[in-house]
């Protein structure tokens, strides 16, 4: 083997190693997570709609489970109160791409979630229509920041929803369940 023949071949394994490297950078936040609303900044509704803390909303525990294949992220939020449980699930494409759905009350939800360095961005919009003849429709949107602490035991997410009646952040804190 020549000399050129062996500087172009460590090139060529040391530029493989660096893209092997970049993609298992990539945060994974596969798993079971579990709301703790001591490190959480949740928003408090009382009977209208003022700061205070809702005594039964503390007694709901929240989980998050995450499935995360190539470029598809699932996550399952569960609440449970009690016997009662209910789930609800988004399923992300995070490869920059718009995905447009239409709502059950005829709005449309259009989602774009990007995954690179250390961080996933999810920014989704609603459209709801006019509930009257005359009336502009009224979209809402959200924009979520998950990130995870240097360990991987950690999963905060920043949101912040922007409605016609200003914007509004929270900021909530998961630990990964054993």
């Amino acid at each position: 083997m020549t000399r050129a023949q062996r500087t172009t071949a460590s090139l060529g394994a040391l530029l493989l190693a660096l893209v092997v490297g970049a993609a298992q950078a990539q945060p994974q936040f596969t798993g079971t997570w579990v709301l703790d609303r001591a490190q959480s900044q949740l928003p408090h509704r009382g009977a209208h709609g003022q700061g205070t803390a809702d005594p039964q909303a503390q007694s709901t525990e929240i989980k998050l489970t995450v499935e995360q294949q190539g470029n598809t992220l699932k996550a399952t939020r569960s609440l449970a109160r009690g016997p009662r449980e209910r789930a609800m699930t988004e399923t992300f494409v995070v490869d920059g791409s718009e995905r447009t759905e239409t709502t059950p009350r005829g709005g449309t939800s259009i989602t774009r979630a990007t995954l690179g360095g250390d961080r996933l961005v999810v920014h989704k919009t609603h459209t709801r229509p006019a509930k009257e003849a005359g009336q502009p429709a009224r979209s809402f949107s959200r924009e979520s920041v998950w990130t995870l602490s240097p360990d991987g035991r950690t999963l905060t997410i920043d949101t912040t929803m922007h409605t016609p009646r200003g914007d509004r952040t929270m900021k909530s804190v998961y630990t990964k369940a054993s």
